[in-house]
């Protein structure tokens, strides 16, 4: 069985599953009052500063503002088409005159682009075939079409992908382990810096592949779907609160994607299974969610309170607008699901054991989540102690 049909098979997608809006509320089936104040609105981080809520200190707030300057320009232009996601050169990277584009074998193309993108900062690198199921139909007000183009370009109407442009790279980028363990307070800083990272790391691998002579279309979160590209990279496998859980780095990566002409050899198979299985087994994110946006239960083909919320992948379906909603409560991003997960640790050889296990022998996995609650991991660090701390660089 090829990784397509295995994928199909294993998320229980149809061949024909139809592409998905990537605009926001009625698209998404969600309520979202966007009118009203955001989750970090100055007046509500005012209001915690006055009140001394430990994580809450205006160095804390700054710490976490700063860690987004990348993918938050001044300009506040983020997203499809915008600084380092530029569909088109900046202009760094150049093909000289009479020579002729790169010509290397598939494999000798993935050898080099994963070790420039890591170089550039990313730990993991994947790559796939182009699987327009998962490229949305409109992202920041603009349709999203395939065209029989030779460059990509946009206008004020449509975003338009080449159809030549038949590959994705997908490309994980670090979040550290100790920043994440203060989630929830502006202390959580690896959120921004993850999003800040992804930003440079596509947008600088994507302009040394123009200058390669080849197409490049880097994104974030923008444009496509993130995480099946992801597992159809062979990078890891959905969770039960909807994010990507890799063998090595477990939640603690943030994904972004290039789509390109340049020849690499796809995945020819998923990353092993048993992620989705624990999880199965281990609900420590739903019970530990907040405002109950992780569900309990079995995967399902639909969400009951968001029918129309891109129907029809066999999966786990989050509450986004009651995360949403609890974002604001407690004034900034919250990853709890991330900090308490099982699979989030620091590299370590014990944790490499416990994971060949739940790999290989998945009998042990109620005996794994119940030893991790006893032993006390994802708990919540005290942020009053993280300024004194020594600064433990991509810890996980």
């Amino acid at each position: 069985m090829g990784i397509d049909e295995d994928f199909n098979e294993y998320y229980g997608i149809s061949p024909d599953h139809p592409r998905y809006d990537g605009n926001f509320d009625e698209a998404r089936g969600i309520s979202r009052d966007r009118t009203g104040p955001r989750y970090n609105n100055p007046e509500g981080m005012a209001k915690r500063i006055k009140a001394g809520l430990p994580g809450y200190s205006l160095v804390d707030y700054a710490f976490k503002d700063a860690a987004g300057t990348v993918e938050y320009p001044h300009d506040g232009t983020y997203g499809l088409n915008q600084g380092y996601y530029r569909w088109t050169g900046l202009g760094q990277t150049k093909l000289p005159p009479g020579i002729e584009p790169w010509d290397a074998p598939p494999e000798e193309v993935n050898k080099v682009i994963t070790k420039a993108a890591k170089y550039f900062g990313a730990v993991d690198v994947g790559f796939c075939k182009m699987d327009k199921r998962f490229v949305y139909t409109r992202s920041s007000n603009k349709d999203i079409v395939f065209e029989d183009v030779d460059k990509p370009y946009v206008t004020d109407e449509k975003a338009v992908i080449p159809e030549k442009c038949g590959n994705v790279i997908v490309i994980l980028v670090p979040m550290e382990f100790t920043e994440n363990s203060y989630a929830p307070t502006p202390l959580e800083v690896t959120s921004n810096m993850g999003y800040a990272r992804m930003h440079f790391t596509a947008g600088t691998l994507a302009e040394m592949i123009r200058g390669l002579g080849y197409n490049a279309i880097p994104m974030g979160n923008d444009t496509a779907f993130s995480v099946p590209l992801a597992i159809k990279a062979g990078l890891g496998h959905l969770s039960r609160n909807g994010r990507l859980i890799n063998w090595k780095y477990g939640q603690l990566t943030r994904i972004a994607k290039i789509f390109t002409d340049m020849p690499v050899k796809p995945a020819e198979k998923m990353a092993p299974k048993g992620i989705i299985e624990y999880c199965e087994i281990c609900t420590r994110c739903a019970d530990e969610c907040p405002s109950k946006s992780v569900p309990y239960g079995p995967r399902t083909t639909s969400n009951p309170k968001y029918p129309n919320l891109n129907p029809g992948a066999l999966k786990w379906y989050n509450d986004e607008g009651s995360c949403s909603e609890y974002w604001k409560e407690v004034g900034t991003g919250c990853s709890i699901c991330l900090r308490c997960c099982d699979f989030v640790k620091p590299q370590g050889i014990e944790h490499d054991l416990v994971k060949w296990f739940i790999r290989n022998v998945p009998q042990f996995n109620r005996f794994w989540a119940w030893s991790d609650r006893k032993l006390g991991y994802g708990k919540m660090q005290d942020p009053r102690e993280y300024w004194d701390i020594p600064i433990e660089r991509h810890r996980n």
